[in-house]
């Protein structure tokens, strides 16, 4: 059977945890996530139909599923523009595994971490789990500070740096040349072990596409998966790293189960060869969504509020400033909107004047944020 053409993308509000805090239905974006593409069971199903009785024949962890879906992978990659040998792949279930497991490889615990500030909260856990000394420095929209991180890489013993390249999580930014200069002139060239996560990468919204860390340097390891260019219940990522390092996180993964399910496996295998259309559309309808969010934020005109477009991923970073953005946030969730304050994605938790809105949800649905903002926010300043 050949893949079936995934259609619109549909999303919904979640229903609250604790209905009685709240009412019976609260719009949840605590969570960067969208639904899955509307006919994704069509491709479930022909996996199933297709793969799913030889890969039974095996254990569902290893053998010739894993070897053919690394081999399809390689080959996407290769495509988009990152030319990578099977031999550099190890597949797990998700990019924040993949994380785990270059630490595991990448040295002892104790060692030095640098990551972006604000940067995504699962990185954070992941690098604080194995006992990594975190260092931020100020990145995404305006504020890469070049000199900033040429600091900290020289004066700390070597370690990880942790950077979301394209897509940044949380502000959408792009990171510009010089920096993406000065991670191959002094990190990676002075042994620190270099992480791209590039999960949002493919969501390019507006520029051009610049190329990937790794192809200016091999020694960078890129970790991504399909959590949102397809849907967070598919458990599929991977790591990209030189083979020797391949080697041994692979050999780290099946000692830990940390790879994906059969299920996981053969469902991706099935949708590769209609994974470009499937990221032209949900970046189309991201697009459209973010059009939507901008117009209403421009309509709090007594709040002043101010944020750089997002350039790629799925979230817009707004400047609440003089606002809490915590205050901010518990009012909002007061309405029925849930979100995340600012401390969640900041090194240390230092920042309180930022809110981080997904635009993962359609318009209507995005309405009912700006509704909250404007009465939260225009309440505020009118005091």
């Amino acid at each position: 059977m050949s893949p079936p053409r995934l259609g619109r993308i549909a999303s919904h509000p979640a229903r609250s945890p604790h209905p009685g805090e709240i009412g019976a239905e609260v719009l949840d974006l605590r969570w960067a996530t969208t639904a899955g593409p509307a006919d994704l069971a069509q491709v479930v199903r022909a996996a199933c139909h297709d793969s799913l009785p030889a890969a039974l024949l095996g254990d569902g962890a290893t053998g010739a599923s894993l070897d053919t879906l690394t081999e399809l992978l390689a080959h996407h990659l290769t495509r988009s523009g990152l030319v990578t040998q099977p031999g550099q792949l190890t597949l797990t279930s998700g990019a924040m595994t993949g994380l785990g497991l270059v630490l595991d490889v990448g040295g002892p615990p104790g060692g030095l971490a640098v990551t972006e500030t604000p940067t995504y909260p699962g990185a954070l856990r992941i690098l604080a789990q194995h006992k990594r000394r975190l260092r931020g420095w100020q990145a995404g929209a305006a504020d890469w500070e070049s000199a900033d991180l040429a600091r900290l890489l020289r004066a700390g013993s070597h370690g990880v740096l942790y950077v979301q390249p394209d897509g940044h999580n949380p502000t959408g930014a792009t990171m510009p040349p010089s920096i993406r200069e000065t991670i191959g002139r002094i990190a990676a060239a002075a042994g620190w072990l270099v992480v791209a996560d590039e999960t949002m990468r493919p969501l390019r919204l507006a520029g051009d596409a610049a190329a990937s860390l790794a192809v200016a340097d091999h020694r960078v390891i890129v970790v991504s998966s399909l959590s949102k260019t397809v849907w967070g219940g598919l458990h599929l990522g991977w790591v990209r790293a030189p083979a020797g390092v391949t080697r041994q996180m692979r050999s780290a993964a099946a000692a830990m189960g940390a790879g994906p399910s059969a299920l996981d496996q053969i469902t991706t295998a099935q949708l590769l060869p209609s994974l470009d259309s499937v990221i032209q559309r949900r970046t189309r309808l991201l697009t459209e969504n973010l059009r939507h969010l901008e117009y209403r934020l421009r309509g709090i005109g007594q709040a002043k509020l101010r944020w750089h477009s997002p350039a790629g991923g799925v979230t817009l970073w707004l400047d609440l400033h003089p606002h809490s953005s915590h205050e901010v946030v518990e009012a909002c969730a007061r309405l029925g909107v849930l979100l995340e304050p600012a401390s969640t994605y900041a090194v240390g938790g230092r920042d309180d004047r930022h809110l981080r809105i997904p635009f993962t949800v359609p318009p209507p649905t995005l309405d009912r944020v700006a509704d909250a903002l404007t009465r939260v926010l225009e309440s505020r300043t009118s005091r």
